[in-house]
């Protein structure tokens, strides 16, 4: 009997280990925060690209927009900046979480939602993007995508701005 309680025991200790990711991307709770997108580049084939990311704004109105994540409850917003004449400061709220993408990779997703948490387009499934790197100050998203059929990667590179969750 005394076997079985530790063994139980064991097991439960165990399994609530996991704020730690298999992947080795640190739990959700590294995102709390403000962060900012303080560099946007493109790694593919060469030449020039436009890449409206998230189906909301060209690449250059994410530079420099602030994101904020709230791991308890996976809410959070991005606002963007305006940068030059197509772009325009914008918020949005969203919902988050990590998914295993199945390829030893951790993607982050999200969707837009309304004011009380409510996802705003329920026929669209929402975005992922490669999470390349993850630590307190530091977070490097990878978003997979195609500009007149020649795939290339946009890579946005996160700073760490404040701990403050304010949406």
């Amino acid at each position: 009997m005394r076997k079985a309680f530790y063994f139980v025991l064991t097991l439960l200790i165990m399994s609530c280990s996991g704020a730690k990711s298999t992947s080795g991307i640190p739990g959700k709770k590294t995102l709390k925060g403000t962060w900012q997108v303080n560099n946007i580049k493109f790694e593919g084939d060469k030449g020039l690209y436009k890449a409206n990311m998230f189906d909301f704004a060209d690449s250059a109105c994410f530079k420099n927009s602030e994101w904020v994540f709230i791991p308890n409850n996976g809410s959070g917003k991005f606002t963007t900046t305006a940068n030059g004449s197509q772009c325009e400061v914008q918020s949005n709220r969203i919902h988050w979480s990590y998914f295993d993408g199945g390829n030893g990779k951790t993607q982050f997703q999200f969707y837009l939602t309304d004011a009380k948490g409510k996802r705003i387009d329920a026929a669209k499934s929402g975005y992922r993007a490669d999470i390349d790197a993850l630590n307190e100050n530091t977070m490097v998203m990878r978003v997979n995508t195609t500009y007149e059929g020649n795939p290339f990667d946009v890579v946005m590179t996160f700073n760490k701005v404040s701990d403050n969750v304010t949406l």
